[in-house]
């Protein structure tokens, strides 16, 4: 939906306009739209996107309609736009907060390669990795990949635990999601670790983080002489699929 079209569909739930009165509120509200794409435009977004998402910032069009109808007596346009620079006020802090903590300015939080807090009976092997795969507006980045027998989930079983990351690919972008819970962890014989189970999720173990990274664990179970695990994404049309290979095994002494 684009500026045109929401000031329409707000226009249409205020009822009974002056061309005047129509033209000055649609100006009133392309205006809030603009200020909203010019601080988006400012964080790194393109001039489309940022668009897109001032629309979406401005609220559900029927609802601000509604609203302005009630309150449309001569004084409507004061309120609303004390609301509009209330409204504009409050995101542009929560922007200015969170962007300390955003991606943007935390290589911890975008970069660093996520802790191992798995346990094993007995490692095989651990091997860190950096393989990042855009997917859509984001990346996936395999950070680890680890095997062993398993002390968490089902004890002995052998397993292999991917750590993984998910971020937007423009610094300060918020990433899907469900990005990384949607991912699907396959075995050579294309076995997953939570298939046919009431799990929501095929191979995803565990996610965590904020508006703008992820972070998982996936498990896939393995036989000793496996080479290779395989990351699937298949979602809206578009399958994308990573063959990672498994560590050396070590010899325990």
């Amino acid at each position: 939906m684009d500026r045109n079209e929401y000031c329409d569909r707000v226009l249409a739930q205020v009822g009974r306009l002056t061309s005047g009165e129509a033209r000055d509120l649609r100006a009133e509200l392309s205006g809030h739209i603009e200020d909203h794409a010019e601080a988006l435009t400012a964080l790194g977004y393109g001039e489309d996107e940022a668009g897109e998402r001032a629309v979406m910032l401005m609220g559900d069009p029927e609802e601000t309609g509604k609203a302005l109808r009630h309150c449309y007596r001569g004084w409507w346009l004061v309120l609303a736009r004390y609301l509009m620079v209330t409204v504009t006020a409050v995101l542009c802090v929560l922007i200015a907060n969170e962007m300390v903590k955003s991606p943007r300015f935390s290589d911890s939080d975008r970069y660093r390669t996520r802790e191992q807090r798995f346990h094993w009976i007995e490692l095989w092997g651990s091997e860190t990795l950096n393989v990042q795969i855009p997917i859509g507006n984001d990346i996936v980045c395999v950070d680890r990949v680890s095997t062993g027998i398993a002390y968490d989930q089902i004890r002995g079983a052998q397993l292999a635990v991917v750590q993984m990351r998910g971020y937007d690919r423009i610094p300060g972008g918020v990433v899907y999601k469900r990005l990384l819970q949607e991912l699907r962890l396959e075995n050579q014989r294309g076995e997953v670790f939570f298939e046919g189970s009431e799990y929501g999720y095929s191979s995803c173990g565990g996610c965590s983080g904020t508006l703008w990274v992820h972070t998982a664990e996936h498990y896939v179970p393995i036989a000793a002489d496996d080479t290779y695990i395989t990351l699937i994404y298949d979602r809206l049309g578009e399958r994308i699929e990573v063959e990672i290979p498994l560590p050396e095994r070590v010899v325990q002494t």
